[in-house]
């Protein structure tokens, strides 16, 4: 039967996990096969009879579940169960969970299989997105076939010339039937296989290797060679020399400038707008430079004090102020933002518009003017401090405070928001959102962020297939909530985060959220637990950390976590957080309207449930120090990350795990 097809798979990719207990102490016996998620009609198509316990009803399909049966009109909260058999809901319920287990991120056979003849999956060639410096994105194109969504993609990787392989995350399958309704994409989104790679060295060439197996076909390898993106280059030898001192001078510069040519300004004020739309070359960049950072400084009354429309071009060492946005760039390849101060703008930079590729923005510290604490309503809605759209982008390390929304994508591109990495970022404080990821398609990831003060932490509205991934990253004293999951997003993953507000847990509203994953997350309120609104389809949510006890609603009311834990399909090996939880005592504040300091250490207490409480996600979490990974973003024994600026001239690889 399926069930005992999908775990003899999962089983053998992930023997691991086996010990563990994920696949349940019956693993690879046949099991009550549902999906906590993806009902028939909200597919289109019928369920067919003799494919997984099915049972056809006609017009009135039902879905057969050993102890009850499913209409095509509910979710899996609102089961006709016979009364007589109403007390075996709760088992039934775990042990759908537990042929779920990590579906999405580690088995993609987990759904319900429709009256469509079933073929063996035919796929196309590996594609890959740009690769940016630490990361590799990739899809694999299905070209026909696995109408039963029950084939898995595993991944490998190595340096092209090392004999050994490293596993990584198995790539998502793109669920394009759960797409978002209320925002649609404006690009077709392919079926597909598709996921990242991630702790890679800057310019460095890999072999890629996907084993595919798909229990109705024949097992197939693919293996492809790609290269990361190397870093910008810190020393530009001139072309040629050229030094400003005026506005008009370097407004003159600019109109002329050539491949290879370092502009620098000698320290002074400079009247602008000024823009630049000559491109200089790979090889041979334009390099607009100050002489020194606080130095230089260039203004504006206009809406943007300096536009970029040329490729290959850095921007550093400079400060920048003006009415509204310090920053344009726009139908660009190749420009870095590095090491430069935005101050007194109500907009940082607007990298959105047009087609986009390989921005590089770090480094930079941002404080707007458009917002004031502690305003979290929508007038705050649209003062971005950094957004972009396209492909291949880097932002990092920037320190950002004073904005509405201070990181994001925006939905006006000319090419899909692919492939775009932000990490080590420090947000102090803001009005509404720490980032923004909604827009994403594929291969958009953020990690090793910290994002505090602000109306929400992370905002998913809506995600486009994905997968999008999101892991140790800080989220403290938000407004509302740590996460937004708006809009009917799809296809997203959430590891091995802190997140810490007072209040609830988590608030979350909406109408459905497809096709994700929640895993080894720290989720910490003051007064209240958990409440999701939203139809959860495709869910998995499992070895987090939770405080305080309440009322937790997923798809259904649990009354405490001690009943989540034992009577629902989520959180069968998740903890009820015990104190002390962090080595260091957090202080909260009681109310979201007063600033909370900057928590610089999360390391776990030795004595805290949440250690070695997590479950291991190959490429993820390598690092763990105990018997387990812990959960949150911070492993005990291993340094934090570096949030925010860093010095003059240091890169480094901050994902290395």
């Amino acid at each position: 039967m399926c069930a005992e097809r999908g775990n003899r798979e999962m089983s053998r990719f992930f023997p691991r996990f086996r010990s563990r207990g994920l696949l349940g102490s019956d693993a690879g016996k046949e099991r009550p096969s549902s999906h906590a998620g993806i009902a028939p009609h909200e597919r289109g198509k019928t369920v067919d009879a003799g494919q997984c316990g099915t049972k056809r009803k006609g017009p009135g399909t039902f879905v057969r579940l050993r102890y009850g049966y499913l209409r095509p009109d509910q979710g899996l909260s609102e089961w006709v169960v016979p009364r007589t058999r109403r007390k075996m809901r709760r088992m039934v319920l775990r042990r759908v969970a537990l042929h779920c287990g990590l579906g999405l991120l580690l088995w993609s056979g987990c759904g319900f299989y429709s009256a469509t003849p079933v073929h063996p999956l035919e796929v196309g060639e590996i594609e890959f997105d740009p690769s940016t410096f630490h990361t590799i994105g990739l899809s694999l194109p299905i070209r026909s076939g696995d109408e039963d969504f029950d084939a898995f993609v595993a991944v490998f990787y190595r340096p092209v010339g090392s004999p050994a392989w490293k596993e990584a995350l198995p790539l998502q399958r793109v669920r394009t039937d759960t797409l978002s309704h209320p925002v649609p994409s404006p690009f077709p989104v392919g079926e597909q296989f598709a996921g990242s790679v991630f702790g890679l060295e800057p310019d460095r060439a890999y072999e890629i290797k996907l084993e595919i197996a798909d229990p109705d076909g024949p097992r197939l390898t693919k293996v492809k060679v790609v290269r990361t993106r190397k870093l910008p280059p810190e020393e530009v030898a001139p072309v040629r020399a050229i030094s400003v001192r005026s506005g008009p001078e370097f407004t003159q510069a600019l109109s002329d400038a050539r491949p290879g040519d370092v502009i620098e300004l000698s320290d002074g004020e400079y009247s602008g707008p000024f823009s630049l739309i000559r491109s200089g070359t790979e090889k041979a960049p334009i390099v607009l430079r100050g002489r020194t950072r606080s130095g230089a400084v260039l203004s504006s009354s206009a809406d943007y004090t300096l536009s970029i429309g040329g490729s290959h071009v850095i921007v550093e060492q400079l400060t920048i102020t003006g009415r509204a946005w310090a920053m344009r760039i726009t139908n660009a390849t190749d420009v870095t933002v590095r090491r430069t101060r935005i101050e007194g703008v109500q907009y940082g930079i607007n990298a959105s518009g047009g087609a986009n590729r390989n921005f590089t923005i770090c480094d930079n510290r941002l404080a707007g003017t458009g917002v004031t604490w502690p305003d979290h309503s929508s007038k705050t809605w649209n003062f971005e401090g950094i957004v972009v759209t396209g492909t291949g982008h880097v932002i990092c390390h920037n320190t950002v405070e004073g904005f509405g929304d201070a990181l994001g994508l925006s939905q006006h591109t000319a090419i899909p928001n692919r492939a775009i990495d932000f990490y080590g970022n420090d947000v102090l404080w803001g009005g509404d959102d720490g980032i923004e990821l909604d827009f994403s398609e594929r291969n958009v990831r953020a990690w090793d962020n910290r994002f505090g003060n602000v109306g929400m932490g992370i905002s998913f509205q809506p995600i486009w297939g994905g997968p999008v991934y999101v892991f140790r990253n800080v989220i403290y004293n938000t407004a509302h909530a740590p996460y937004k999951l708006n809009q009917e997003p799809s296809g997203f993953h959430i590891m091995h985060n802190t997140a810490i507000r007072p209040g609830a847990a988590w608030n979350q509203y909406g109408g459905r959220v497809s096709n994700f994953s929640f895993f080894n997350n720290l989720t910490i309120g003051t007064e209240h637990a958990v409440y999701m609104q939203p139809a959860l389809h495709g869910a998995q949510i499992d070895y987090n950390g939770w405080a305080p006890d309440g009322k937790f609603t997923m798809n259904a009311k649990w009354q405490d976590f001690a009943e989540l834990h034992s009577g629902s399909p989520f959180e069968n090996h998740g903890v009820l957080l015990k104190h002390p939880i962090f080595a260091r005592p957090v202080p909260v504040p009681k109310d979201p309207s007063s600033r909370m300091s900057v928590p610089e250490a999360l390391e776990l207490d030795g004595k805290s449930n949440a250690v070695d409480a997590g479950v291991r996600l190959p490429n993820i979490n390598d690092d763990f120090t105990g018997r387990a990974p812990d959960l949150g973003a911070v492993e005990r024994g291993v340094p934090p990350p570096q949030y925010g600026v860093r010095g003059e001239r240091h890169e480094r690889t901050v994902f290395s795990r």
